[in-house]
């Protein structure tokens, strides 16, 4: 056939003309968002703005950055919420525009690099304008914005660069690569997504191994050798680019209940690792979008709910094949392995013979929850694929070419018909437990009617079989769907094959299909829906008349410091991170929860027999007011809100935020400590549990003894006390006890912090009236910013030197006279 117009272009104009593909991509498929007064605003970024608006308003306040934050969970490092990077480097680009043009700021980017890396690897530029619009228009991308994980989603923009860097090692492992590689993993664990980074890392891991084997079955080591000296160096570098803020991240992790990297049973527990573990036969879904009913709540797969499926298309699933059956390069048996091995790690507790052995075994595994997550991965890897498998369609023009083509093409919708024609090897359309769900639903409604009753069970009955028809019909849509797909590309491929359309044609038209099939289904879980009218996310934040009485008190009181607040307003108050944007709340919502603080709600703050907030629970932690829509024991109303009919509790027992104990107490656990603060006639006022022996014994308090406590100042980072005693006595503080960073002096003098109570600060203060002051200053954070900065100056500085170099060498060499 005749060369083309594409064929005709420029290796630059091509080039060009798939980028500004990729740009109508980016801006077309979230002209929604980018383009109108609407904001894509998810529930867990105005979980994060709730949480982190002590943080950020001290900072525009104050200048300075606030390390600590006071308003959740009783006290936690504020770093973990809000740390933004205090060393720039080159995802600073795509941030700078992020107000103007969110998310197309970074998924262009995501384009770009999988573009990039395909051609990189194929030498073929509609090959990666294949993978990259497979890869970007995946549903999950859309659906993590939807719900806020913008962290994550920002990670897996920047991935494809984090592959192409490892790949450029491999290809020409010398310093500058080594560079290069370093500079993208920094950026990659900047994005703040680590579990990304970990499945990411694990298929570069992979892809080191087949090259490593390789060259052991050609016995030629030093290419393989070198590359991985240099990986070496670009990793370590990449490290020390991200010592702020992993430093202060790892040293946090020890203390919270993913626990430490290298302890003994570290990690989650396995139930809650492997909770959203994807169903065998909900894999489906990869080819076959809705084929479980999409998002809740017409899902009925095993998960507890979602959001959408994991659909990467059937016609990238047939190239994917194709790559697999007809290309014989490291890479592509790389990313097979990691694509099987992935989605495998997704299955969870249904494949418990590799997850558990991972679990218990492989560093880290057990750091991450929701298994389902690992398709994200996959998703990429197959999108990869199906780049090499276009590629090979248009260029074996073999038989043995054809045949795999057709083999592929035809394996794929063989597959859907079957499942069209026998639905029952893949669900029975029946959601796990569904039938006592209902039961139970009804029983709640109707108490008076038995379990037993005919009419009950036939009712029921008659209502799953409803269910089980309306769901046969959609995933018998889904099948066809797909399979409509698969034809039209098959049918574009044999055009090609028998000489019909040129190659480019080829391409470009399953590349089109692709990205209508992708973008229709796309749209279903990313459209003006999920959109809303506010620009900023504390905008979507309640603000009650609780809340206005709340905050008036406090400022009655004298401000921040004074007490803090339990609000049940909806349910559990640790998965609610409103009133954390109010006021100083013992909940919130984080997934990574200091251990001490994970106990207290385990096993103190509920009430056993009651089934409310357990009154020594609330008087530990300065609860002075509770929000309710009832009284509780121990408290009194105070306000009723006309707004929700809400109740303003008041605790007149809550402990103040600093006093002075007159007697100690020795315990040897936590067990004990609960114990003893749940049992009669104990009063945390008068006693302190403490887990060693102090070396100056407490004086204790009575009728005739001096003995005050004044807040002098109070912020998230400093707290200062005005204190006077007749005697050395213990003080003791209602703020967390964490003891990496949180510092104690006495007029200037270091003093020791000291556990009590579980989970208090306490102080050994001698006699007289003195200045106690408390700082956060954790050392974790000045050596990481010293040391992202160090390295910062060193990869980047050494980068452009190399780059300046090449660019002289070249200008000079292009200069020199012919001999």
């Amino acid at each position: 056939m005749e060369e083309g117009w594409w064929d005709r272009l420029t290796g630059r104009t091509q080039h060009l003309v798939c980028l500004a593909a990729l740009f109508v991509v980016a801006f077309g498929f979230y002209a929604p968002v980018v383009f109108s007064d609407q904001s894509l605003i998810g529930g867990d970024t105005v979980r994060w703005r709730a949480m982190a608006e002590f943080i950020l308003d001290y900072e525009e306040s104050t200048g300075e950055p606030a390390l600590w934050a006071p308003n959740a969970f009783g006290g936690m490092p504020g770093y973990m919420i809000s740390y933004g990077d205090r060393v720039p480097q080159l995802d600073a680009i795509p941030s700078l525009l992020r107000d103007i043009i969110w998310p197309a700021s970074h998924f262009i980017f995501l384009l770009i690099g999988t573009y990039l890396l395909v051609f990189y690897l194929t030498a073929d530029r509609l090959a990666g304008l294949l993978s990259a619009a497979a890869y970007g228009l995946t549903t999950y991308l859309a659906i993590y914005l939807v719900a806020g994980h913008n962290s994550k989603f920002v990670t897996l923009c920047f991935s494809p660069w984090l592959v192409l860097a490892f790949a450029y090692v491999l290809r020409k492992p010398k310093l500058l690569s080594a560079l290069l590689f370093a500079m993208a993993l920094g950026i990659n664990l900047r994005a703040g997504h680590v579990q990304i980074t970990y499945y990411v890392s694990f298929l570069l891991g992979i892809w080191w191994l087949v090259e490593l084997v390789s060259a052991a079955r050609r016995g030629e080591w030093r290419p393989v050798g070198a590359a991985t000296g240099f990986l070496a160096l670009g990793s370590v570098l990449g490290l020390l680019l991200v010592a702020q803020p992993y430093l202060a991240h790892f040293e946090y992790k020890q203390y919270t209940i993913r626990g430490a990297v290298d302890a003994a049973g570290a990690g989650l527990d396995w139930s809650y690792a492997m909770a959203w573990s994807q169903g065998v036969g909900e894999l489906a879904t990869l080819i076959a979008s809705d084929a479980f009913g999409g998002a809740s709540p017409t899902y009925w797969g095993p998960k507890p709910f979602t959001s959408g499926p994991h659909y990467v298309g059937a016609i990238v699933f047939a190239l994917a094949v194709l790559a697999l059956g007809r290309v014989r390069r490291n890479v592509v048996l790389a990313f097979a392995l990691g694509t099987g091995v992935m989605i495998l790690f997704s299955l969870g507790s249904h494949f418990p013979l590799l997850n558990r052995l991972m679990y218990e075994h492989f560093p880290l595994f057990n750091a991450f929850r929701v298994p389902e997550t690992w398709l994200i991965a996959a998703a990429f890897t197959i999108a990869v694929l199906a780049g090499f498998g276009l590629h090979q369609a248009g260029r074996d023009v073999t038989p043995g070419g054809a045949r795999a083509a057709y083999a592929s093409f035809g394996g794929v919708a063989a597959l859907l018909l079957i499942m069209w024609l026998v639905p029952g090897i893949v669900t029975d359309f029946e959601k796990p437990d569904e039938a006592a769900q209902i039961m139970q639903q009804i029983l709640s409604e109707y108490p008076d009617v038995s379990p037993d009753d005919p009419r009950l069970q036939a009712t029921l009955n008659e209502y799953l079989q409803e269910q089980q028809v309306e769901r046969a019909a959609i995933f018998k849509s889904e099948m066809l769907r797909s399979l409509l797909f698969v034809l039209l590309a098959a049918g574009i491929v044999l055009l090609f094959r028998n000489g019909a359309v040129p190659r480019w044609s080829m391409q470009v038209a399953v590349a089109l299909l692709v990205m209508v099939d992708l973008w229709g289904v796309g749209r279903r879980y990313f459209n003006e829906d999920f959109l809303v009218r506010a620009k900023e996310p504390e905008e979507q934040i309640a603000t009650y008349d609780f809340d206005r009485f709340l905050l008036q008190r406090q400022e009655e009181a004298g401000g921040m410091g004074r007490f803090r607040v339990v609000s049940l307003e909806s349910g559990s108050p640790f998965q609610n991170a409103r009133p954390s944007y109010h006021f100083e709340s013992v909940g919130g919502y984080h997934g990574a929860k200091l251990s001490l603080m994970q106990a207290y709600i385990d096993d103190l703050f509920v009430d056993p027999a009651t089934g409310a907030p357990d009154e020594e629970a609330l008087d530990l932690l300065n609860v002075r007011y509770v929000v309710a829509g009832g009284e509780l024991p121990g408290t009194q109303a105070v306000y009723q809100g006309e707004q929700t009919g809400m109740y303003v509790l008041e605790n007149p027992d809550a402990l103040p935020r600093a006093f002075f104990a007159g007697d100690v107490e020795i315990v040897s656990d936590d067990e004990e400590a609960f114990s003893r603060i749940r049992s009669p006639g104990f009063d945390l006022r008068d006693t302190a549990l403490l887990y060693e022996p102090l070396d100056v014994e407490p004086a204790p308090i009575d009728s005739g003894s001096t003995a005050r406590v004044d807040i002098a100042s109070y912020a998230p980072d400093e707290i200062v006390l005005s204190v006077e005693t007749d005697a050395p006595r213990l003080l003791v503080l209602s703020e967390i006890y964490y003891p990496a960073g949180w510092e104690a002096s006495i007029d200037g003098a270091d003093a020791a912090i000291v556990r009590a109570n579980h989970m208090l600060r306490a102080v050994m203060v001698p006699e007289g009236a003195q200045q106690v002051v408390l700082r956060f200053d954790p050392a974790s954070h000045r050596v990481g910013v010293w040391i992202s900065g160090a390295a910062t100056a060193l990869v980047y500085g050494l980068t452009l030197a190399l780059l300046g170099l090449a660019w002289y060498r070249r200008r000079e060499s292009s200069e020199e006279p012919p001999a």
